[in-house]
This record gives structure tokens, C-alpha cells and sequence, in this order.
């Protein structure tokens, strides 16, 4: 953000560029509903700004002060590129239930051929699973919203992807973990990404297909 500020003060040509994607965001702010990616093409001009600040430090980096403030930009870039890549890790494991439904697909039809019915709960389909992620015959899926834990049980449903351990009638096939925190440590890297089981696979008792040795398991 300092680069993006210094860009503009130091070349009067960015300032045509800029200050109507300024004014678009100013107005933009005032509406009582906001979302960031009605702004995100304004990121291009921002870079713009940003790197002129960057060309004139380099340029200039002989000169004493000027060789300091190059250092400091060096290592904001550094900054800049470990918190995209801690980020973009955090992102990569935030979406448990589109790995859950990869790996039962994966699993599921090694012993059985009939139709398979899947049930995804709410946190399952705000948390990875897609329609792009379904397949065709034999597989069915569900979304169904407000069924009780005990409801599941009269249904007939073969497996559930859920957020919850235990449900009566089925059993625990695997879990998936998923994002939970970040945990600083001694050592390299000094940030930890720390996971945690957050979806879970279950399997109907009365399908023979719970019973194949090839499911994973839960802790």
C-alpha cells in the first residue's frame, strides 16, 4: 500500500489512471451492501502505481537513503510472498468436503454396482462439494436441508457426508481434515498449519458396502 501511495505522488501519469478507480470505490463504499469482488479490477491499476514506486526505488538504489528504502522494499516482497503462500495452503485445505467426496468416489463402488444415494449436509456443501464435483449412474446426491440426526436412519441414503462423528445407522467410513488454525513454533517455517478433522463419511449399516475393508476408518 505505501508503494501504491508513493506511485502516485512521485508520476504525474498514473494519476489519470487512478483517481477514477479512487472515485469508483469511494462511491462504491457508500452502498449498504458490499462485496469484494465488485472492486477486484482495480487491483490492475493499483499494481501500476505500485510498480512505478518500485522502478523509481530501484533506479535510485545507489544513493544511501535511497538503498535503505530498496531493502525495505526487498523485504516486504519477501513478507508479501510467505503470507500468500501461508494463505493460499490455508485456502487449499479449507474445502473438506469436495477431498471427502473425491476419495468416496474413489472407494465406493469396488463391491457394489447398485444405485448410491449421498446425502451432503449444509457445512458439506458450503465447504468444497460442487456440482461439478458429482458423476453420473450409479451415483445420486441429496442436499436435502433440515434432517434430524435420528431422520437419517429411516431414509435411504447410503452414505452421508456430514459434520457430525456419530449418527445412529451408519458408520464412520473416514473423515477428512480441514483447515482449523495457524500455531506459531521455534524452527522453519515459524508458522504451523494446523488441521483438524471437519467432515465425515458415513456409511448405511444395512449396505454391504460399509463392511469392505478398503474404507479408511475414523479416529
Amino acid at each position: 500500500m505505501s508503494a501504491l501511495q508513493f506511485g502516485f505522488l512521485v508520476d504525474r501519469r498514473v494519476r489519470p489512471f487512478a483517481f477514477p478507480v479512487l472515485a469508483f470505490i469511494f462511491l462504491y463504499s457508500k452502498l449498504p451492501h458490499k462485496e469484494l469482488r465488485f472492486i477486484l479490477s482495480s487491483v490492475p491499476i493499483f499494481n501500476l502505481s505500485a510498480s512505478v514506486a518500485c522502478n523509481r526505488i530501484y533506479n535510485n538504489r545507489k544513493k544511501m537513503i535511497w538503498n535503505f528504502v530498496f531493502l525495505i522494499m526487498l523485504g516486504l516482497l519477501l513478507l508479501s510472498l510467505a503470507v500468500t503462500v501461508t494463505t493460499f495452503t490455508a485456502s487449499y485445505w479449507n474445502y473438506p468436503s469436495g477431498h471427502a467426496l473425491k476419495k468416496l468416489h474413489g472407494i465406493g463402488l469396488h463391491q457394489d454396482t447398485n444405485e448410491q444415494m449421498v446425502h451432503i449436509d449444509t457445512f458439506s456443501a458450503m465447504n468444497g462439494i460442487s456440482r461439478f464435483c458429482e458423476r453420473d449412474f450409479p451415483w445420486r446426491y441429496s442436499k436435502e436441508e433440515e434432517i434430524s440426526l435420528q431422520e437419517f436412519q429411516q431414509r435411504n441414503f447410503t452414505f452421508l457426508i456430514n459434520e457430525h462423528p456419530v449418527i445412529s445407522g451408519f458408520k464412520c467410513l473416514f473423515t477428512e481434515d480441514g483447515f482449523s488454525r495457524m500455531r506459531i513454533k521455534y524452527g522453519f517455517p515459524p508458522l504451523l498449519l494446523v488441521k483438524e478433522p471437519k467432515v465425515y463419511v458415513h456409511g448405511n449399516l444395512e449396505n454391504q458396502v460399509v463392511f469392505n475393508n478398503g474404507w479408511p476408518g475414523c479416529p
